[in-house]
């Protein structure tokens, strides 16, 4: 089962791989005739693409399912199942990678650490110090020249927009406000109206804008995502999503109908506890999440940001494996442009603890310390902090920002401020309540260059 060469050998079906399949496989027959018609797709140059990917969309499937009981009960060679599946799809997708996916191995391996990030993470590093060396690197590489000013330079800060298009979802999760079985009014927008909100933050300056969605399947489709990517792109917006974790096949629609980049926080590297506080709903499949920037992007996208949800977890731990899963994209896709979150548990729901609270000097050794391992990645915060805690953040090592953001579907007004500054139907309170112009006007008065788009 081990083939793991550029291209696919002849004889793939070999007597050991369907020796084990009959095995230890209860649906054995039906998967020998998946791979069966997977051979007939590499071997056969008459058959049509989408064939193609069809059955590499099917083998994908297995592999997570497999993936997932793998976790709950490891059997013998059932590993190297996974990745022979693995290999099966990159033959049928024509994606040139040697060996298969080893994120899950890359993790938990401190053979490549430095010691300077993880003494900055740990506390051995002086805070001073750390802020300083943060700030300093910041400043090099996200300095742009002022154009009448010779010699002098700007840090560079984009702003962004959260947009929320669907509040709907079947996920349990026990710390989200969209959670299934919280009493909250549902919205779901159709492209008329999510134009309107685009139309909305657009006038207010924003070029990038984020779509935002729960995971209800028979609502949040592919072709939804995709209509609402095409008509915003005739907008001239550019655009990143934020949705549930998607099948190649789906990020490579929405790539296609011009969605550049992806947001999708691993919420934890902890399996027990990602277990614990996702226990119904689709995303309880911890692989299928963590490897989904890797599957976007093999398919086009060129930005991808990664994050934890400070509270959930062991943060040291946490912050340590994201910068390890940072690392890893970095060496697979060398042209990714790389982006790291760190929001905090703050209000949640009825009935659910923050196990691991985290202060305001934490959050800032974390995000200095990222800016020490990677230090030419993006790092961003969101509006679920304190107007003050953002603008020193800001002057340390942050570069996105989002700014006068809802949290709800439909929650921009046309005149340029949210329906409720308090919404209870929004998926996590909006801490900084400062307007678009106002966290504008600051940046500016502070020397940042403002951009409202990345290209």
């Amino acid at each position: 089962m081990n083939c793991f060469s550029g291209s696919p050998p002849s004889g793939l079906l070999n007597s050991e791989l369907l020796q084990y399949l009959r095995g230890n496989d209860d649906h054995a027959e039906h998967h020998i005739t998946l791979l069966q018609q997977a051979e007939t797709c590499l071997n056969d140059p008459s058959v049509e693409a989408a064939d193609r990917m069809d059955v590499a969309g099917r083998i994908e499937r297995w592999r997570y399912q497999t993936l997932n009981e793998w976790r709950d009960e490891p059997v013998p060679g059932q590993e190297q199942l996974i990745d022979s599946l693995d290999r099966w799809t990159c033959w049928l997708r024509q994606i040139d990678r040697e060996t298969p996916r080893s994120l899950r191995h890359h993790l938990t391996s401190a053979s490549s650490d430095d010691d300077t990030w993880q003494a900055a993470i740990d506390g051995r590093m002086a805070m001073p110090e750390l802020c300083e060396a943060a700030q300093q690197k910041t400043h090099r590489l996200f300095s742009v020249s002022v154009s009448d000013q010779p010699n002098a330079t700007k840090r560079r800060m984009l702003l962004y927009a959260p947009l929320y298009v669907s509040s709907h979802c079947v996920n349990h999760c026990v710390y989200c406000g969209f959670k299934y079985d919280m009493d909250i009014q549902r919205t779901h927008l159709d492209i008329d109206d999510v134009m309107v909100q685009a139309d909305i933050l657009l006038d207010n300056g924003f070029q990038h804008q984020l779509l935002v969605a729960g995971d209800f399947p028979r609502l949040t489709t592919t072709s939804y995502f995709c209509d609402l990517i095409q008509c915003m792109r005739d907008r001239g917006l550019e655009i990143s999503i934020e949705i549930a974790s998607q099948s190649s096949d789906s990020y490579q629609a929405m790539a296609d109908a011009g969605a550049t980049g992806l947001t999708l926080y691993q919420e934890t590297y902890d399996p027990e506890v990602y277990r614990l506080v996702h226990p119904r709903g689709p995303k309880q499949s911890y692989d299928w999440r963590l490897e989904a920037p890797e599957r976007a992007a093999e398919t086009g996208f060129s930005r991808i940001g990664i994050g934890v949800l400070l509270g959930l977890a062991d943060p040291v731990s946490d912050v340590q494996m994201m910068i390890r899963h940072a690392k890893y994209l970095k060496h697979q896709f060398p042209h990714l442009r790389l982006a790291l979150s760190l929001p905090r548990l703050h209000q949640t729901p009825d009935g659910y603890q923050v196990k691991h609270p985290i202060d305001d000097e934490q959050l800032i050794r974390f995000y200095a310390a990222c800016r020490l391992a990677i230090p030419d990645v993006e790092l961003v915060l969101s509006t679920r902090e304190p107007a003050a805690l953002r603008d020193r953040l800001a002057k340390i090592c942050i570069t996105q920002m989002s700014a006068g953001s809802s949290t709800t579907p439909g929650g921009y007004q046309s005149d340029g401020c949210k329906q409720d500054d308090a919404d209870p139907d929004g998926q996590f309170p909006v801490t900084d309540q400062r307007s678009v112009h106002q966290v504008r006007d600051w940046l500016c008065k502070e020397n940042f260059d403002v951009r409202w788009r990345f290209a």
